[in-house]
């Protein structure tokens, strides 16, 4: 059973339940840690909008908080929710701003998750 990641109306992703709830709750998890609305709506009928302008301050505030941290525990636990949310972003059409440290050090390296993630991403 799949569901629906849409964007008024249009779908943009199509994960099963498992991958869309994990997803979801941790769009959860670092939108109360962020204090930054999502633009995630609830799950409802196997359906969760997305609101770009929110999204895009949510994908930005995360890429920000990132930047600023050090451990490498840290890093793996975060990179791996990034990788998505960034494919997630060029189906949305949500402009990453990419901080000026991360740029150099590890925004290539997710960069490149993301984009092997983009082909498995189904609208």
């Amino acid at each position: 059973m799949s569901q629906y990641y849409e964007v008024a109306g249009e779908p943009v992703w199509n994960p099963g339940q498992q991958t869309s709830q994990l997803f979801l709750a941790y769009v959860r998890v670092y939108e109360a840690h962020l204090a930054v609305p999502s633009g995630f709506g609830p799950m409802l009928s196997d359906e969760c909008q997305i609101d770009p302008d929110a999204f895009e301050e949510f994908l930005n505030a995360l890429l920000n908080w990132y930047d600023h941290t050090g451990s490498n525990v840290l890093s793996s636990l975060v990179e791996g929710f990034l990788a998505p949310l960034l494919a997630l972003a060029e189906r949305v059409g949500v402009e990453p701003r990419w901080p000026e440290r991360g740029e150099r050090t590890w925004a290539p390296r997710v960069r490149g998750l993301a984009a092997e993630l983009l082909r498995s991403v189904t609208p």
